[in-house]
């Protein structure tokens, strides 16, 4: 009986399983999970803080260049037009001094160039008037001033017809846009005829449905109808409006919704009166000379290029308010589709 306990007695310990070693191991490993997600923890706030506080500080720095920014265009602006219309700058004191014009079309230059959303379509139309009576009267000018006069007048028609097509570009970029152009031709016995470009420049051979019907053209001016053909087929008695069409016609300003989803726009690029190659040969720029000759054996008196453009309607104009109904309705729609 003895033996028998002292047997019993002498029975080598029980090892331990994983269990038992986690069991002994479970208080230190909690721990060390606790610190190690304090830690990343931590880290992410202190990463979140960064951000933000290198948001705040970058919303700071553009808030500010752009209030400097504002600042010093609306200075510059009331400088020109204070200028431009100054009695020294104002043709109205000698409207014939060569100088004082010059100066008019290096302001409206610069106006472009640093405010392409500001309208100011009628000071380059007004100044392009003036040149153009100067041009062709015969009577009140020498040759020599009315070749001054018709450079001058090429020299803002390039600076209008840069501004418009660089506009034309940055819309046709937009999602949806159809760009197409459009040649207009008045010939000897005074008849237009229309050629419009099949291929558009989104390559995806989209199409506007806007049909062009010229009126006429006169020095720099196209007078033009636009059709819109869904109308046309539903109103028989819809007589399509008719507008001018010059260099300064801006497309982020100078453009019509025709339906819910397309708005419309057109810039005129290029025109060719064949009577300049006889007036001023030597003021046109050579490169062009050939055209005006083979124009002019085509028996064709006046020559134009347009583009016109559609885009989505719901492009907002810098001089459009987009009415509170449809900001509710695309905010309903907007929350429907989440």
């Amino acid at each position: 009986m003895c033996e028998d306990q002292h047997q019993q007695s002498e029975e080598p310990p029980r090892k331990k399983d994983l269990w038992d070693i986690m069991q002994a191991l479970g208080p230190a490993i909690i721990a060390a999970t606790v610190a190690i997600m304090g830690s990343i923890y931590g880290y992410q706030q202190a990463q979140m803080t960064k951000a933000s506080e290198m948001r705040e500080v970058y919303t700071k720095i553009m808030t500010e260049r752009e209030s400097s920014d504002n600042s010093i265009r609306a200075n510059m602006f009331q400088m020109l037009i204070n200028a431009m219309f100054n009695k020294d700058v104002s043709t109205t004191s000698n409207p014939d001094n060569i100088t004082l014009i010059k100066q008019r079309v290096m302001f409206l230059n610069v106006l472009s160039r640093n405010f392409d959303t500001v309208d100011i379509k009628p000071l380059f139309e007004d100044l392009d008037g003036e040149l153009t009576k100067k041009i062709y009267n015969d009577k009140s000018y020498s040759d020599s001033s009315q070749k001054d006069y018709f450079t001058m007048r090429s020299e803002l028609r390039r600076i209008g017809r840069n501004l418009s097509v660089k506009q034309l570009n940055a819309l046709a970029s937009l999602p949806g846009t159809v760009v197409k152009n459009i040649v207009l031709i008045e010939d000897k016995e005074a008849n237009l005829q229309v050629m419009q470009d099949e291929n558009t420049a989104n390559g995806n051979n989209d199409t506007i449905p806007v049909e062009i019907k010229p009126q006429g053209l006169d020095d720099g001016k196209v007078e033009i109808s636009l059709e819109y053909l869904k109308t046309k087929v539903s109103d028989q008695g819809f007589k399509a409006p008719s507008f001018i069409v010059t260099f300064y016609d801006m497309p982020y300003i100078d453009n019509s919704v025709i339906d819910k989803d397309m708005r419309v726009g057109i810039v005129l690029t290029k025109y060719v009166s064949t009577k300049d190659l006889d007036m001023f040969r030597d003021r046109l720029d050579k490169r062009i000379i050939k055209d005006y000759e083979d124009l002019k054996a085509g028996g064709i008196v006046k020559y134009a290029e347009i583009r016109l453009i559609k885009f989505p309607a719901k492009y907002t104009g810098h001089r459009d308010r987009p009415y509170l109904q449809e900001i509710l309705q695309d905010l309903v729609k907007e929350d429907k589709s989440k």
